[in-house]
């Protein structure tokens, strides 16, 4: 299978700040049967949302915990099994209530996003006389580190959310790292892997690959880029590519895991102290582009990198999925809608577009969406956040 999803975005999967991947999601084996059985009906249910009640567990003093919310659907048209984390006892409360609305309002609209797009591909598939094929939507998670552990204190969480639209689908991959300290501090893979973690990833990376080239795509690694996906499980920072990144489909989500010195420390963020530095990106007319009505939009993957972005890039859905910190919002090409965090959505009046290969998105997406400040000067525009 060829690679190309990718180069939709020139994806150079990164992960400044909190989020990062894991390994492809796995699924339940009745459901998977259920919607490879080619019986599936075509009826159309209204939708319904509920969550179900959260389950207890124990927890130690300074050790980070997550309590699991259900998402369950009525919708016949589409296998759902959705278990959501939420953290419980961290220690700086307010970041705990920020990141647990960002995780659920993810699924819920995750859920919301499927159930619209069942409805439809079932009656497309009514209308013109094929089976359907139920669609798929999954998320699950795993705690891979809890903070007691080594680098003390550093808790890394990772969701996994697959989706079929009665294909093989894709797996999305998000890895929230950070210490649990009073005030949170997001952790990097500089922080584990020392200044020089490109080099060290890339080398690793580039041996495996010429030492079974048959497994990869030897022609598409071109180095991590400034950030990466990774999580952190016993005392190993895991850095992980996305399925056809790197290498074939079957070779799912591939990882490279890098010990970490067993005396490393990861000291905690001052009281008070601005969680980041302003980042600033300059863009100049190569940059820009334009719609037919003359809007000025602007290149997203490059906005949201020199902004500490985290993007993701779905092929299936045709969306970009932005994250930073405990924030996150996603565009879908040729959808006028944008939210942020909790905003409800709202339109811009243009759509995300694509031109030779670049996602571009109207310039007030950084302004009324990231709330970043943008100033224009001739045919130069700088960001700033």
């Amino acid at each position: 299978m060829k690679k190309k999803p990718f180069m939709m975005l020139k994806m150079g999967m990164i992960s400044c700040a909190l989020f990062a991947g894991v390994v492809g999601a796995v699924l339940p084996a009745a459901a998977a049967a259920e919607a490879a059985d080619g019986s599936a009906p075509t009826v159309t249910a209204s939708p319904i949302v509920k969550a179900e009640p959260i389950s207890a567990g124990i927890q130690a003093p300074g050790q980070a915990a997550v309590k699991e919310v259900k998402l369950t659907t009525s919708n016949v048209n589409l296998n759902a099994d959705i278990k959501v984390p939420q953290f419980t006892g961290l220690a700086d409360a307010q970041y705990q209530e920020k990141l647990n609305d960002i995780i659920l309002t993810k699924a819920k609209q995750d859920l919301a996003s499927m159930e619209k797009e069942a409805n439809e591909g079932a009656q497309a598939a009514q209308d013109h006389g094929y089976t359907y094929r139920p669609y798929i939507l999954y998320i699950n998670y795993e705690l891979k580190s809890d903070g007691s552990g080594q680098p003390a204190g550093v808790v890394s969480l990772v969701v996994n959310t697959y989706i079929s639209y009665g294909n093989t689908g894709m797996p999305r991959v998000d890895a929230y790292n950070f210490l649990n300290s009073p005030t949170v501090r997001l952790v990097k893979l500089d922080d584990l892997l020392g200044a020089d973690y490109k080099a060290k990833v890339d080398t690793k990376v580039k041996a495996e690959i010429a030492e079974h080239p048959e497994n990869f795509f030897p022609d598409e690694y071109k180095g991590i880029g400034d950030n990466r996906t990774f999580y952190v499980a016993g005392n190993e920072a895991v850095v992980v590519f996305s399925k056809y990144e790197i290498a074939p489909g079957v070779a799912g989500t591939p990882e490279f895991k890098f010990a970490l010195p067993a005396d490393l420390k990861i000291e905690p963020k001052p009281a008070g102290q601005s969680s980041e530095k302003k980042l600033t990106v300059q863009l100049g007319a190569a940059d820009l582009a334009s719609n037919e009505s003359g809007v000025q939009l602007i290149p997203l993957r490059k906005v949201a990198e020199g902004l500490g972005y985290t993007v993701k890039w779905n092929q299936d859905t045709y969306a970009a999925e932005l994250s930073k910190g405990a924030e996150w919002t996603s565009v879908r090409v040729g959808k006028d809608s944008y939210s942020y965090a909790r905003m409800a959505p709202i339109e811009l009046g243009v759509a995300p577009v694509i031109k030779n290969d670049t996602l571009y998105v109207p310039q007030k997406f950084a302004s009324d969406i990231l709330k970043a400040a943008v100033k224009t000067d001739g045919a130069n525009v700088t960001i700033e956040q």
